[in-house]
């Protein structure tokens, strides 16, 4: 198990570098056509976007992966009614989106832009999200995030031609975004469809399969709340322009932990197996990913602290103030690491509520502190309530994992 999980731990590193690579120029790129003042407002719509683009397929594709650790035959019969019910539901939401955000925005983005956003994440990518599953259910967890990692540098791309035109207005920009993002799905389609047999009719979703996965869809959606949160609420609590900074310097501890994010994406059908048929190996496997997400943690943070002076030279001189903002953010990136890897060991685990319950007590700490912060200290007390609530979470986090462990 351990070679096996080694050499795709490796491959889905590998890939998983090219993410961070992508998303590292995307920012830069980005942050340089924008500015900090729009950057912030966009930030803020987009992440509210992304968090809420959890919700269409609801959780279809957990139920995929569970039933695929003991059949894989069953993929097929789980897409069938995953796809159509992530459009159906993307569609709704879509529709509600512009005008639930526009109040987040400053005014920087339309109703119009909005809309594209809308569609982009609400109806696009839930569908490349599960196509990635169906690839990691059957052992393909490289391939499932090169079809993730897809949409994203064809986003590079578009960001790249947009800064290099020089005068691109926001909404061309924001449409080239949303081009991408069908243009990456085109793709994922492509790759799995040659991967893993996608080919049934389409059905509705049983009572069962809607209560089980809302419980992951749930899981999900506030999982993602505390990684987003600080950034929707920063043009509000902060101002457009410490708002744009904030964001940036916020990304940047997000990409630190993506190589985790990998890893745990490796290790997630075998802790799916471990929960079916318990052993050893699993619990030797827990406690590996515990030492590493945290030794990885540390080692973001001292990274984004020594390289804190050099982040202006690439975003731009607007976003001078974030080289003195970044020791603070990053203070959290060893409980961010924590956090995540208790978080997934949960759900593979078969308690997604669980997940729910100290990820949703974490979000009601957020909404305390990061007000309170914002106020006594700007920016930096917004970074400090963020790393005392990730401190929280993850100890709470891993207390559950330890009692599911001697449950199994």
């Amino acid at each position: 198990m351990k070679g096996a999980l080694a050499r795709s731990s490796l491959r889905t590193i590998a890939i998983m570098a090219v993410r961070i690579a992508t998303q590292g120029v995307t920012l830069i790129l980005v942050t340089r056509l924008l500015g900090p003042a729009i950057y912030g407002g966009y930030v803020a719509a987009a992440s509210l976007a992304m968090i809420l683009g959890l919700l269409p397929n609801m959780g279809s594709g957990y139920i995929l992966m569970a039933r695929a650790a003991r059949d894989r035959n069953t993929v097929a019969d789980t897409w069938s009614y995953g796809w159509p019910l992530s459009l159906v539901l993307g569609g709704v939401l879509a529709l509600i989106f512009p005008f639930v955000s526009i109040g987040l925005t400053g005014g920087a983005l339309t109703l119009t832009d909005l809309a594209i956003i809308g569609i982009a994440e609400l109806m696009v990518t839930p569908v490349t999200l599960l196509l990635s599953f169906a690839l990691q259910a059957v052992g393909r967890v490289p391939l499932g995030q090169v079809v993730l990692t897809m949409p994203m540098l064809l986003r590079a791309v578009a960001a790249g031609a947009c800064l290099a035109a020089g005068s691109v207005s926001l909404s061309s920009f924001i449409t080239l975004q949303a081009c991408a993002s069908f243009g990456g799905l085109v793709a994922a389609w492509a790759i799995a469809a040659r991967t893993v047999d996608l080919r049934s009719g389409i059905r509705r979703p049983t009572r069962e399969e809607l209560v089980a996965g809302s419980s992951y869809a749930a899981m999900h959606v506030i999982a993602a709340n505390p990684t987003e949160f600080d950034k929707i609420t920063s043009p509000l609590l902060l101002g457009d322009h410490a708002a744009g900074i904030y964001s940036a310097t916020s990304r940047i501890m997000n990409a630190v932990a993506m190589p985790v994010v990998g890893m745990l994406l490796t290790a997630q059908p075998r802790l799916f197996r471990h929960a079916a048929f318990p052993e050893p190996e699993g619990h030797r496997l827990i406690s590996s990913l515990w030492r590493i997400s945290f030794a990885w943690g540390l080692l973001g943070a001292a990274a984004m602290m020594v390289a804190s002076p050099w982040i202006p030279l690439l975003f731009g001189s607007a976003f001078a103030d974030a080289a003195a903002l970044i020791p603070w953010v990053a203070t959290a990136a060893p409980f961010l690491t924590l956090r995540l890897a208790s978080g997934t060991i949960l759900v593979a685990l078969g308690h997604p509520l669980q997940r729910v319950r100290f990820e949703l007590a974490g979000m009601v700490l957020l909404a305390i502190l990061l007000p309170t912060g914002s106020h006594v200290g700007g920016p930096r007390g917004m970074a400090v309530a963020l790393a005392a609530a990730e401190m929280a979470m993850a100890t709470y986090g891993w207390f559950l994992v330890r009692r599911a462990q001697r449950r199994l």
